[in-house]
């Protein structure tokens, strides 16, 4: 099986995701294929010196995007590299896994029983990772067996049309009045992410390549929903979904790949300027990105690190209060983090 990794300019959490991988999936058949748009090269090179087995495949701009990143530019081209996914997956194993370079494996996993099984359950996507959020897993399974869950979605609409008049319009007061007439929940709209995933997830190939058909160059995860949808509401016969008994992935929260320099008006932190700094200590061997495993990256490491620095741009006082609004986007719809 082939094992997707989208990165960008954050060698330290890459680091971390290859070592969870040797360390918990257990087979020898697999392989790693970094999908990189902008990691400045001697990043790069030092991951390839440590892990010569993996494979690096690099955006259409990605010459463009590392050279202004190793110039310590942070007006980064943000056009995000959706070509090089969607060819990376049409060329990938016929199940795939897909993480971000700030996913880590925490439990062991079987990779090839796992692939087994997928193909005899006709599973089209098996979850592993949902954040202890349980409004992210359907309401009732069918079966199981010893590594995952099996469902068919129970969604309150399948009509394409339907589902984006009430989870995706917000004009005219829409919104509001399909929610006093109980048509609309936050409950409701979540349990969509069953049948989709942007990350953390093993896909049929075929389902993953109908979602991001037509993309127009734009990651919008409603247009996936509703192409999921609308998957869905086009067979005839039941379609399998799943996820693992427990979650096999943790994800950061201490840092983001945004092409934005700065994302909450009411902080004064630069992403930047801060991944430049981890970046480097990594490349030096000063900070140990497996340090706190298996839990998040130390940040009495980080904190240390940003004071040395001595950035106006990147204090520690202004990443804590970057972190706490970062964490806080997840925790309002009902994710657990650590």
């Amino acid at each position: 099986m082939d094992l997707l990794i989208k990165s960008f300019n954050r060698p330290y959490y890459l680091d971390r995701c290859i070592q969870s991988i040797y360390l918990n999936v257990h087979d020898n058949d697999f392989n790693i294929i970094v999908l990189d748009d902008g990691t400045p090269q001697k990043y790069l090179d030092k991951l390839n010196d440590k892990y010569p087995a993996i494979k690096i495949l690099k955006s259409d701009l990605y010459s463009e995007k590392s050279k202004a990143i190793a110039n310590g530019d942070s007006n980064v081209n943000s056009k995000i590299p959706i070509d090089l996914w969607i060819n990376a997956a049409e060329n990938a194993s016929n199940y795939f896994l897909l993480i971000e370079d700030d996913f880590w494996f925490t439990k062991p996993m079987h990779l090839k029983k796992i692939r087994l099984n997928l193909e005899s359950d006709k599973i089209k996507m098996l979850k592993l990772c949902w954040l202890g959020n349980s409004n992210l897993l359907p309401k009732k399974t069918e079966r199981s067996n010893n590594e995952y869950s099996i469902f068919t979605p129970n969604l309150y609409t399948t009509n394409p049309f339907l589902f984006n008049l009430i989870f995706r319009f917000h004009r005219f007061k829409i919104r509001k009045i399909l929610t006093f007439l109980n048509i609309y929940s936050l409950e409701r709209f979540l349990e969509y992410y069953t049948i989709y995933a942007t990350s953390g997830a093993i896909f049929k190939k075929m389902y993953f390549l109908k979602l991001w058909k037509n993309h127009n160059n734009n990651v919008d995860e409603f247009l996936q929903l509703s192409k999921a949808v609308k998957y869905i509401n086009r067979k005839n016969k039941p379609q399998y979904f799943g996820y693992t008994k427990s979650e096999l992935l943790k994800t950061g929260f201490l840092s983001s790949a945004s092409n934005q320099s700065k994302i909450y008006d009411n902080v004064n932190f630069d992403l930047f300027i801060f991944n430049r700094i981890i970046n480097e200590a990594w490349f030096n061997e000063v900070f140990d990105a497996m340090e706190n495993y298996p839990n998040d990256l130390n940040s009495v490491k980080i904190e240390e690190l940003l004071v040395a620095s001595n950035n106006f741009s990147a204090t520690s006082t202004e990443w804590k209060k970057w972190v706490s609004e970062f964490k806080n986007q997840y925790l309002s719809f009902g994710c657990n983090i650590d």
